[in-house]
């Protein structure tokens, strides 16, 4: 197996790894948060940003589209489970944080991986 397709097998593994961690172990949540404002707008941006830039890499410039619809689904699902778990509540303010940071990592991705393929002489995307 190629390093290349190895390395996308991990980025997707780790994608879905943080998919699934704000759903699991929450109901048992301190009151206090563990980013007081405003920094718990930038764990939402740098959080949600690294998982989108993790599956654009795993599927390619091809299907760039794929996280900037995935992501933003699962900030959503985040913010309505945080609505039902005592202790926590949603924010339109937090889901807009994962928005911003989905679409600043997916461009910084875009660019780099463009970059990256131009120095190679590449000029199909996958």
């Amino acid at each position: 197996m190629p390093l290349a397709d190895l390395v996308r097998i991990v980025c997707a593994g780790a994608a879905a790894a943080m998919a699934v961690a704000p759903f699991v172990g929450t109901e048992t949540v301190v009151q206090t948060p563990l980013f007081p404002p405003p920094w718990d707008k930038m764990a939402h941006f740098i959080y949600y940003g690294s998982m989108a830039a993790l599956i654009a890499h795993a599927v390619g410039l091809r299907w760039l589209w794929l996280p900037l619809v995935l992501v933003p689904v699962i900030g959503a699902a985040d913010e309505w489970y945080q609505s039902l778990t005592p202790g926590r509540d949603a924010s339109l303010w937090d889901w807009a944080a994962d928005e911003a940071g989905v679409v600043t990592f997916i461009l910084a991705y875009w660019q780099w991986a463009r970059r990256g393929r131009a120095s190679r002489g590449q000029t199909y995307t996958s």
